[in-house]
């Protein structure tokens, strides 16, 4: 049996610019206890909520967020010490080298591995 994610009191910046599927993330976030920043379904908002207080524990990032890729968003997260994950069904191979560490999760997620790339038990 899986044990639940604790996300509880994490404030997960959830960039996603497809609607249902942003709201099942969002959902699952707040379901296991997190705390949603967003959702940003365009990288501008994006950038806007990325200087909110609090900052945010992680971001959840589609990789395509209309026209844009999100990667100088994710620089930027990444630069703040902010845990990613890319939520896209873009494979891997398509995705720069320098973003070989940050796990990708083929949508639908499923926000078990999320917190576990997240927030790995210390």
């Amino acid at each position: 049996m899986m044990n639940k994610p604790d996300l509880a009191g994490r404030h997960i910046l959830v960039v996603e610019d497809e609607f249902i599927l942003s709201l099942d993330i969002c959902t699952q976030i707040e379901a296991f206890g997190g705390v949603v920043i967003g959702p940003a379904a365009t990288l501008e908002d994006g950038y806007a909520l990325l200087q909110a207080v609090p900052q945010p524990d992680g971001g959840i990032l589609n990789i395509r967020i209309g026209r844009e890729m999100v990667y100088p968003l994710a620089d930027e997260l990444l630069a703040a010490g902010i845990p990613i994950i890319f939520a896209s069904s873009e494979s891997k191979a398509s995705i720069p080298d320098e973003y070989a560490l940050v796990p990708l999760l083929s949508k639908p997620i499923n926000m078990m591995h999320v917190a576990e790339e997240l927030f790995p038990a210390s």
